[in-house]
């Protein structure tokens, strides 16, 4: 049953932004309902990790680098909600409780996932759930983007009403003519799906789609082999059509690192070149390119300006401001301006201090470490696909970070941290116990009765399909 519930609550997550303005344009939610609805997502989550947590002395885990980090960054931050006078901050609580939700959201979904307990029959199939529900956004994406007009999201959804009444955010700055203001880019229309913004339907297909790519990799000459190249045709065409220059660049990052460690590079140059190439045939695609690498593109040069800005700025942001002095929220809710916005790390830095993001790095860097480590010996091939697609996301994502504030999205980066810890804890558990729950491993690895339980499995190429 409670995979069940985690199928449920993360389809939920990417349905939210669309079923949501939905029933407020229907009439069927007056706004105190929807505030509440929204609000449910993170009472679950702090829910599920406290009842969770009465379960962890039961259970024989080790603490992993990526723990101790998380902890570290969750307390830090609770320091500075609780202790807004000590940095002299003048943010409401309101504002300084959404600050807070964005920047702990990745550490409380992987912790979620750490107090976790799933079989690797249950995890594999989470793993197809994640794709799964990814394929069907995007098919819908691209369906809305070929066939839907613009009326039918500021008209029958009623999308950019709901970010006015419901979300409370600003027309002109976030809403532009009943639409969300960054649906368009140099005149082309962005993909945006059931998230209803295509900056968080890009960073929602990297995973999945890097997921894809692995498996293909390590199963090349698997029968199943065309509905994952299928789900990587469609997922992959979604993201480039969101135009989101953060996920698009951490995708390229992240395979590139994928056929790398494969020994496939090489033989891949050829392909890639000839699909960048036909892509940059197509005028809209070229005219990006060439609009943004030259930051006349308006965002690209904002981009730029702020990056410039923040980095000048690092000596009066290494205490922090306090949360709510800095980011997105900041401006959108309350018109706090600054200029160290358009960067995960400078966004943090400014609200948190340098500790924050020494934190967070750490945080990062040790869990891809821990899941190229685990990637290397695990046996179950879409398991071991699924880790090193996570150090590949995790690397080329915060790469990207640099140069953007969608390290930092809640909805779409929630069941991927999610698993991230969940698959720690499965795989400290498989080693603790005398037999893998996993019918490929029952068949193909038979621990004798001498040998001891926390035996080291063989490694993942001796399980090649």
């Amino acid at each position: 049953m409670y995979r069940y519930f985690l199928y449920v609550y993360f389809s939920w997550l990417a349905l939210q932004n669309f079923l949501l303005p939905w029933s407020y344009r229907q009439g069927w939610l007056p706004v105190v309902w929807l505030t509440l609805v929204m609000a449910s997502k993170e009472a679950v989550l702090v829910a599920a990790i406290v009842l969770l947590s009465f379960r962890i002395r039961r259970r024989n885990l080790q603490w992993l680098a990526p723990d101790c980090f998380a902890v570290g960054h969750v307390a830090l931050l609770t320091f500075y909600l609780l202790a807004p006078g000590l940095f002299h901050s003048n943010a409401p609580f309101a504002l300084r409780m959404i600050s807070l939700r964005s920047v702990i959201s990745l550490a409380l979904f992987y912790f979620w996932g750490r107090l976790s307990f799933l079989s690797i029959r249950h995890l594999r199939g989470f793993l197809r759930f994640l794709v799964g529900l990814q394929v069907a956004v995007a098919a819908f994406g691209l369906y809305e983007w070929l066939a839907l007009p613009d009326a039918f999201w500021s008209d029958t959804i009623g999308i950019g009403t709901f970010m006015l009444d419901v979300k409370g955010l600003l027309d002109g700055q976030n809403v532009i003519n009943g639409l969300p203001s960054n649906m368009f880019r140099l005149g082309a229309r962005r993909v945006i799906s059931s998230y209803g913004d295509p900056l968080a339907m890009g960073i929602a297909s990297v995973f999945p789609l890097l997921l894809c790519l692995a498996w293909l990799l390590r199963n090349s000459k698997s029968r199943h082999r065309w509905i994952w190249r299928s789900s990587t045709i469609v997922v992959g065409i979604a993201l480039l059509l969101t135009l989101g220059r953060e996920s698009i660049g951490a995708a390229v990052i992240s395979s590139v690192l994928l056929l790398w460690w494969a020994g496939k590079f090489r033989g891949y140059v050829s392909a890639l070149a000839i699909i960048a190439l036909l892509l940059l045939m197509l005028p809209q695609i070229w005219n990006f390119g060439e609009q943004t690498l030259s930051f006349r593109e308006e965002s690209s040069a904002t981009h730029l300006t702020f990056l410039a800005e923040g980095w000048r700025q690092i000596p009066k942001m290494l205490l922090g401001n306090g949360l709510g002095e800095a980011g997105g929220w900041a401006y959108s809710l309350a018109g706090v301006r600054t200029d160290t916005g358009e960067s995960s790390y400078f966004d943090l830095m400014a609200q948190t201090g340098l500790a924050s993001v020494i934190l967070l790095l750490g945080f990062l860097i040790s869990t891809a470490r821990q899941a190229f480590r685990e990637s290397k010996s695990f046996f179950d091939p879409l398991i071991a696909a699924a880790l090193t697609a996570t150090t590949a996301h995790v690397i080329g994502r915060s790469l990207m970070a640099v140069f953007s504030p969608s390290l930092f999205g809640v909805v779409p980066l929630a069941s991927f941290f999610f698993f991230c810890g969940v698959a720690f804890t499965t795989l400290q558990r498989s080693r603790l116990r005398p037999a893998i729950p996993a019918r490929r491993a029952l068949v193909l690895w038979k621990p004798a009765a001498a040998i001891p339980c926390s035996a080291t499995p063989p490694s993942a190429n001796s399980f090649r399909p």
